[in-house]
């Protein structure tokens, strides 16, 4: 496909593939309320995150990565994951957009194709790729990634007719934390964390679970609504009163757990490795 229909692509793929993508629960911000239209954003990130079935993806499918190692080069350092989605239709040309954050997405080059595995590859698979999980001599669609702590990565693969659509996140260095059941892990919405995703699992289902964020000296609450799988997410804001930078702690204290994470924000905060 020329340049110029990928440029033409990348409208319709975010219209009609980004839009479909719902949040998974209540995310419920902290009492800052950010601008409607940056909240609307905000909720298509934890959309795209929880990947829930939709008309495009009717059965809740999503590209599944696993790191096969790292390099250390002149522009940084870099984690290399090959990627599956398990479920997609074989004889099928695909195509893959990466959006990052602080960025638009961007439809990348080449055509993608999967075996019977998943796997994400560059050229249609020969019968001797078929059911491998791994391929050789350049087939196989590796991902090179350089990112921050707290830095999801994310990717759409999409039908020419948009017909169908998987998302997928990949955050190389997770900030998280974990007691018992539950788990709590906090995400850069953009490189200077004005925003933060906090996505907590293991909490009771189809419950109001209560937060405190505190950024500076300032502290506020919040809530957690999970779904029926004590999964939830929640945006929350770092900004403090006479502060450019700092750092954002979330903590729950509960019954079934105690668990807090702690990331950056604002100026000078982002440092990918």
């Amino acid at each position: 496909m020329a340049p110029s229909a990928r440029k033409k692509l990348l409208p319709l793929a975010l219209c009609l593939g980004l839009a479909f993508l719902a949040p998974a629960c209540c995310a419920q911000a902290s009492d800052r309320q950010p601008l409607e239209e940056d909240k609307a954003a905000l909720q298509r990130q934890v959309g795209f995150d929880d990947h829930l079935p939709n008309e495009r993806n009717p059965a809740g499918l999503h590209i599944q990565f696993s790191k096969i190692g790292e390099s250390n080069v002149e522009q940084g350092h870099f984690s290399i994951y090959k990627a599956y989605v398990p479920g997609a239709s074989e004889n099928q040309k695909y195509l893959l957009a990466v959006w990052r954050i602080g960025f638009d997405p961007q439809v990348l080059p080449g055509d993608v194709y999967v075996n019977t595995k998943g796997l994400l590859m560059v050229n249609k698979p020969r019968p001797d790729q078929e059911n491998k999980d791994s391929v050789e001599g350049g087939d196989e669609d590796d991902f090179s990634i350089q990112a921050a702590r707290g830095e999801p990565v994310r990717y759409l693969l999409f039908t020419l007719d948009m017909d169908f659509s998987v998302p997928g996140t990949v955050v190389p260095y997770p900030v998280e934390a974990k007691h018992g059941n539950c788990r709590l892990e906090a995400r850069l919405t953009k490189p200077d964390g004005i925003a933060v995703l906090v996505y907590a699992d293991g909490l009771p289902a189809d419950s109001n679970v209560p937060y405190q964020s505190i950024s500076g000296n300032e502290s506020h609450p919040g809530s957690f609504h999970t779904n029926g799988s004590g999964h939830a997410a929640a945006i929350v804001l770092p900004t403090a009163a006479g502060k450019d930078a700092g750092v954002l702690k979330v903590s729950i204290a509960a019954k079934e757990c105690s668990v807090s994470v702690e990331i950056p924000w604002g100026k000078g905060s982002y440092h990918p490795f």
